[in-house]
């Protein structure tokens, strides 16, 4: 009899994980087939660009955590490998990362409920997101369920180690974006009530760590930074803290509750009933407390509004608030009715996927349009463009990168030359550089001045000496 609901065990548990890493598969395979889109895109193009043209790491905003996803890309560079490889590489490696947090959390810390949790995170509230793999939320999000994993493990032989690598992950996870303090503050709490720890030192001191190590980034964070605009519009909301109903960020996610976030709701009243049901009061009130409060967090913090990207993102840890305790109170120890968990489940991330791959086949005509309008270029010897923004944008989405994603997009496409287009608002005030040859690449406008010469030729070749040619794109042939 015990042979038997030991094998019905494994049975069960091995039905999650087989979700677990077909979810990854696919995830992989999006990350191959839209590895333009995910790399030329955005904030992306220009990390990849300085990693490639620069051969070493490349953190910004002292985000030290999210480094480690550059590595399997340095090494091919050091390699010789070419730039589309490259590419694909450097997509493919976020993936990649994700997954071994999946491996670790259900093969090392046999923790199939956190496992899955890094799926859901990755997937339930994402759209655009997908196509943003550089974004240190994403990251912060799956470190800060690996430190869920070490505090459920209960097979440390040394509770020291467990300590220790809980706050190696929680470093990790802070300096990979400062908002894990919400998710890392959950986790630690949620884990203590779980584990019947609140009468232990080690939660609280975990707390205090996490704590100390926010309130030392707002102490020392510039306002004039880029995290330092975010921080202030928190310390200045008393003032707009009532207006929530006029919050571009409030209309954002209201408008998406039937589409992107309906899930979201779904799941957040099963989770409320199942621990009403259970008389799970306490950890009721932590997980409602902490959702709203980032929520009320979130909307106040971008309640300008910003590119759907951008808030897209803002809203991904709800989901891990939800995520993390869902598939702990349902799958931890838990493999009754296994077979209608794992089709709610598999339901759940195939429309999360399908929504992702929606996405992707929009921005691969994005792409498209991008390539032919390097083609049409392609005749003029510049090889250096600036075309009007408001025209550009009547046609796709557009970045202050665009001059990066045509750069590294013709460097990649066989049949082009290396160009380069720039995005202007007013082209006519870049005169300097379309009346007097120059040997300059125009890049972001917070970096706008590049020495050609200052390009790795291994994978950038632009003339010297050519002035920019300014382009109307409505009448190219």
């Amino acid at each position: 009899m015990l042979k038997t609901a030991k094998t019905a065990t494994s049975k069960n548990k091995l039905a999650f994980l087989l979700l677990g890493h077909l979810s990854f598969a696919t995830l992989f395979i999006f990350s191959i087939i839209f590895f333009k889109e995910r790399i030329f895109f955005s904030d992306s193009s220009f990390y990849f660009f300085k990693i490639v043209n620069f051969e070493k790491i490349n953190v910004e905003a002292y985000r030290y955590g999210a480094v480690l996803h550059e590595i399997p890309l340095l090494m091919a560079i050091k390699l010789g490998i070419d730039l589309k490889w490259l590419t694909i590489i450097y997509s493919v490696s976020f993936i990649l990362l994700y997954y071994l947090v999946f491996i670790l959390c259900t093969h090392l810390l046999k923790n199939i409920s956190a496992g899955l949790a890094v799926i859901v995170v990755l997937t339930l509230c994402i759209s655009q997101s997908f196509f943003h793999p550089v974004t240190e939320t994403h990251q912060s999000l799956v470190y800060a369920i690996m430190v869920y994993a070490i505090l459920q493990y209960s097979e440390f032989r040394y509770p020291v180690i467990q300590f220790v690598l809980a706050i190696t992950f929680i470093v990790i996870s802070f300096f990979a974006h400062p908002v894990a303090i919400y998710p890392l503050s959950f986790i630690i709490g949620y884990s203590a009530i779980d584990k019947n720890q609140l009468h232990s030192l080690k939660p609280y001191i975990l707390l205090i760590f996490t704590g100390s190590l926010a309130i030392g980034k707002v102490l020392f964070t510039s306002e004039n930074s880029y995290e330092g605009k975010f921080f202030s519009e928190l310390i200045n909301s008393p003032s707009i803290i009532f207006d929530f109903a006029g919050f571009y960020s409030t209309k954002f996610f209201i408008d998406r509750l039937n589409g992107l976030y309906l899930w979201l709701v779904i799941l957040e009243l099963v989770l409320v009933t199942l621990l009403i049901f259970k008389k799970e009061y306490i950890k009721l009130i932590w997980q409602l407390c902490f959702l709203f409060f980032f929520l009320a967090i979130s909307l106040i913090t971008y309640h300008q509004g910003d590119s759907d990207l951008l808030m897209e993102r803002a809203f991904m840890p709800l989901a891990l608030f939800i995520a993390v305790p869902l598939l702990n109170e349902t799958i931890k120890n838990n493999f009754k009715f296994t077979i209608p968990k794992v089709v709610l489940l598999t339901i759940i991330i195939g429309i999360s996927l399908n929504r992702i791959y929606a996405q992707g086949t929009e921005f691969q005509a994005r792409t498209e349009f991008s390539k032919e309008l390097l083609r049409k270029t392609a005749k003029f010897s510049n090889k250096k463009f600036i075309v009007h923004q408001n025209k550009i944008e009547r046609h796709i989405l557009t970045f202050w990168s665009y001059s990066i994603e045509t750069l590294l997009l013709s460097a990649i496409t066989e049949d082009l030359p290396t160009q380069t287009i720039y995005s202007a608002n007013n082209p006519e005030e870049l005169s300097k550089y379309t009346t007097n040859p120059n040997s300059v690449f125009l890049g972001p406008n917070f970096w706008l001045e590049w020495d050609i010469e200052s390009l790795n030729s291994n994978y950038f070749v632009l003339p010297e000496n050519t002035p920019y040619k300014i382009i109307d794109i409505d009448n190219l042939n």
